[in-house]
């Protein structure tokens, strides 16, 4: 990676750090990040809590800058344009959700989804090194789960959808991320996307225990289901290794 190189990604990977920081220090707009999510009675939100994985998130992103700085890896230009691309997606997303435009924010967010599958399908191409892939799937495995949430509270803040209605399609946001937990499971083979999702939809549980206990109940099942199927994966991938200790 050139010097030149390394300074824009480290300028856009700290700017994007800068922004988050700032958004809840300053607030921007006069509103904490949480504040925001807060407004409204969002069920497919986590807890509080769950989004200290963001500073899991920021520091594997770091570290795998530093890969490029230290050679441990060379970069091509689907990671460069990929990862910027990302930062500044990201630091969009904060401003717009700020100033309280939750529909242009969701669809800020679903570019930065559709953003880290190519800089995910980019790091796969570029390294067959799962290590280095690690901090690219957590951002994903979140984000996608960010998506879903930004898609619910959009309906909920600015349709205007009722509670009944909400009930059904959380059930359905639920279901539809336990599929796609199941299919990377089986498909990709991804543990580290795994893991944030069940970390989110503990968060979910654990937000909607307290009044909405068949949704909590739900979503606990659902995340079982995900950590069972993780289970069964690890062990008929793991039995094909010993059957072919020589394929790679």
């Amino acid at each position: 990676m050139t010097i030149g190189k390394q300074i824009v990604l480290y300028a856009a990977y700290a700017l994007m750090i800068a922004i988050n920081a700032l958004a809840n220090i300053l607030p921007i707009n006069g509103y904490q990040t949480g504040e925001i999510s807060d407004m409204h009675a969002v069920f497919f939100t986590p807890a509080g809590f769950i989004f200290s994985i963001w500073g899991v998130i920021y520091l594997a992103l770091l570290l795998w800058l530093l890969s490029f700085s230290f050679k441990k890896q060379p970069l091509n230009p689907s990671q460069y344009w990929g990862f910027l691309l990302t930062c500044l997606l990201n630091t969009s997303w904060i401003l717009v959700w700020h100033f309280l435009l939750d529909g242009i924010a969701f669809i800020i967010i679903f570019l930065l989804f559709l953003a880290l599958i190519f800089l995910y399908q980019a790091q796969k191409k570029a390294s067959s090194s799962k290590l280095y892939l690690i901090p690219i799937s957590l951002y994903l495995g979140w984000i996608i789960v960010a998506t879903i949430t930004n898609f619910s509270y959009w309906l909920v803040a600015s349709v205007g959808i009722e509670a009944s209605l909400q009930t059904v399609l959380t059930y359905v946001l639920l279901g539809l991320t336990t599929l796609v937990g199941l299919g990377i499971i089986f498909y990709l083979k991804d543990w580290a996307i795994i893991f944030v999702f069940v970390w989110a939809m503990y968060g979910i549980f654990t937000k909607n225990l307290p009044d909405h206990r068949l949704i909590a109940l739900v979503t606990i099942i659902l995340a079982i289901t995900l950590l069972i199927g993780s289970i069964v994966s690890f062990v008929i991938n793991r039995g094909k290794t010993k059957k072919n200790p020589y394929h790679f």
